[in-house]
């Protein structure tokens, strides 16, 4: 019989600067939520063949949004199927494309990031992590066009959700996996680190009131969470806040 539950297992921790990337699988297939940065590559393909596993094992990727920390190993899996959301995708190319320029890119970044000035260090902050980008930004590593499958109108496979939380970029998808009694949560930047998200070196929310409401959404499901930034933590399902699900 095959063993349709879903197993984790985290193959790139997340940190303060670096994304987590975690392998999620069951008798059938192989999901790799994120890939990371191209300083990394050498990390994920150690834990993959620490495993036993190489590229070609793994079906699918998932990216849970486009900044820069979560896609750029996208070019190690030339034989899979790549699932996003394009409203992520379009974005966060267009975010890049634009803040690249050097002329006048700290007034179009506000398209972008409409909050920044409600934050003491976001200018100072947005100037680093455009350096950030300047030098490991590079659409060819995302992978080929043609093995994107969006998820507006592609489902998972069976015992994986999508789960839309888009206060931290539009079209942000935080992924649950159904194994057992209590829920797998790969919640990705919409839930930095567990506490101290303020220390991580990333983008300010897109919308932080829906920040919020997305990071208390994910709390509230209980089980077993992998944030963006952090190492996993398990979360109690608060019964008062059973109506957050």
């Amino acid at each position: 019989m095959v063993d349709t539950r879903w197993k984790v297992d985290v193959l790139l921790s997340g940190s303060w600067r670096g994304a987590a990337s975690v392998l999620l699988s069951n008798g059938r297939h192989r999901v790799l939520v994120d890939t990371g940065l191209p300083h990394e590559a050498h990390q994920l393909m150690s834990a993959l063949k620490a495993r036993g596993l190489q590229p070609t094992d793994i079906g699918m990727v998932v990216n849970t949004h486009f900044h820069v920390d979560h896609v750029l190993n996208n070019g190690l899996f030339p034989s899979s199927l790549i699932y996003a959301t394009q409203q992520s995708y379009d974005w966060c190319r267009s975010l890049y494309a634009d803040i690249l320029n050097e002329d006048g890119w700290e007034k179009v970044a506000l398209k972008y990031y409409p909050e920044t000035h409600d934050y003491d260090k976001s200018a100072a902050n947005m100037g680093k992590l455009r350096k950030f980008a300047l030098r490991w930004w590079d659409v060819k590593r995302l992978g080929k066009l043609s093995q994107f499958r969006w998820l507006e109108t592609q489902p998972l496979p069976d015992g994986l959700e999508c789960l839309i939380t888009w206060g931290h970029v539009p079209g942000h998808a935080s992924i649950i996996a159904h194994s057992g009694e209590e829920p797998i949560v790969i919640a990705a930047d919409a839930l930095l680190s567990h506490a101290g998200d303020d220390r991580v070196l990333t983008m300010i929310p897109f919308n932080r009131a829906q920040y919020d409401r997305d990071r208390a959404r994910i709390l509230a499901f209980g089980g077993h969470i992998i944030p963006g930034h952090d190492q996993a933590f398990d979360s109690p399902l608060p019964a008062a806040d059973a109506n957050l699900r």
